[in-house]
């Protein structure tokens, strides 16, 4: 019996296979084709569109769309329609899950569990089009497209990464999430690296960037230490961003080999020397503007001409001649001018020339 019933039930699906062949056929005489994927079916008309690999904006039509899709992505707990040539082309994780050595490359859907949670349908697009949304850069979210992009071995969007987080890590690198359980060493080296040689970091930056990457699961700062040493951290490091980095964290300085604090003792005594002759040059700078001052106090101070009892700067005599009058004279050293050799004391005010007691010195 058990037989008999195994020999039915194949010639029945049998029957139904060739039932679906010949519909396929007769489908494809017209111009359409069946497409079969998580047990539905879907028909399109051949004729009205063709599948290609495409690039940029063009290639964006094909995003979750069931049309030529070959497989159906779960990403934590959402479903995507996915072609898997788009998905290999940029992604090493799909090139490998992919290739004829899994099971996946055969199966219709396929289950993914990203490390972070995050906009996947954004990296998704990223993938097909490689065009990166900048929603995918800002606040926390750039912290799950470093997991989930190192995840799946995106390196072109860690690359996009890598340069927006330089840019902004100033405000990133004081969030809770940069810390080494999401940002790996070696994105924290291609930022210092980007940041050096795009001069994003200067003076003592670099330790700082470093210090605050929370190594939380290193007590031995292993990373941490390799960094400080290949991007020379130390060479421009001030020592007041040294006392910092002591009080922030003083089990990882406490390990820096001590011949890397060479380059800081040499930088401090030559910014000392620097700033020694600096403020000697401001003193003799400071010594001749007083000087000049003394010079423009005495050039202003008011001396008077005896002859027309005009009060004037001193700077405003010139040839020992009275500039205002016109007329010749000579000066004694806290007496005055005078034509004629006698001197008056000061008086209120200063007579017109022709009431001048001296307005017959011009004889003389």
């Amino acid at each position: 019996m058990a037989s008999s019933y195994h020999a039915d039930s194949e010639q029945k699906r049998n029957a139904v296979k060739q039932q679906l062949e010949n519909l396929i056929n007769e489908l494809s005489s017209v111009g359409l084709s069946v497409h079969f994927l998580q047990n539905k079916a879907v028909i399109t008309n051949v004729l009205q569109d063709e599948y290609k690999l495409l690039d940029g904006e063009e290639a964006l039509k094909f995003v979750n769309q069931p049309k030529f899709a070959d497989k159906m992505v779960c990403i934590n707990q959402e479903q995507f329609y996915c072609h898997t040539d788009y998905l290999v082309q940029r992604s090493d994780y799909f090139k490998a899950l992919f290739s004829n050595n899994f099971q996946e490359n055969k199966m219709d859907i396929v289950s993914i569990e990203l490390p972070a949670p995050g906009k996947f349908e954004s990296i998704l697009r990223f993938l097909y089009s490689g065009k990166a949304d900048i929603s995918l850069f800002q606040g926390e979210e750039i912290f799950h497209v470093i997991q989930n992009s190192t995840f799946l071995g995106i390196g072109e969007l860690l690359d996009r990464a890598v340069t927006a987080f330089a840019q902004k890590w100033k405000v990133l690198s004081r969030l809770p999430l940069y810390k080494r359980s999401i940002v790996d060493s070696k994105f924290v080296d291609a930022v210092l690296e980007y940041g050096a040689r795009n001069g994003l970091f200067v003076d003592g930056q670099k330790l700082k960037f470093v210090i605050l990457w929370n190594e939380e699961d290193n007590l031995q700062f292993q990373e941490s230490l390799r960094l400080i040493e290949k991007h020379r951290c130390l060479e421009s490091t001030s020592i007041a961003d040294l006392e910092w980095a002591f009080e922030t964290k003083p089990e990882l300085i406490s390990l820096i080999n001590t011949k890397n604090f060479r380059s800081v003792y040499r930088r401090t005594l030559k910014d000392f020397e620097q700033s020694r002759e600096q403020n000697r040059k401001t003193e003799e700078k400071a010594k001749g503007l007083l000087n000049c001052v003394r010079i423009l106090t005495t050039q202003l101070e008011e001396v008077r001409c005896h002859r027309c009892q005009l009060f004037m700067p001193r700077a405003a005599l010139k040839s020992r001649t009275c500039v205002t009058m016109q007329h010749p004279g000579e000066y004694l050293t806290n007496r005055g001018w005078s034509c004629c050799g006698e001197f008056f004391k000061r008086t209120k005010g200063c007579k017109p020339y022709s009431l001048s007691k001296h307005r017959l010195c011009n004889g003389r």
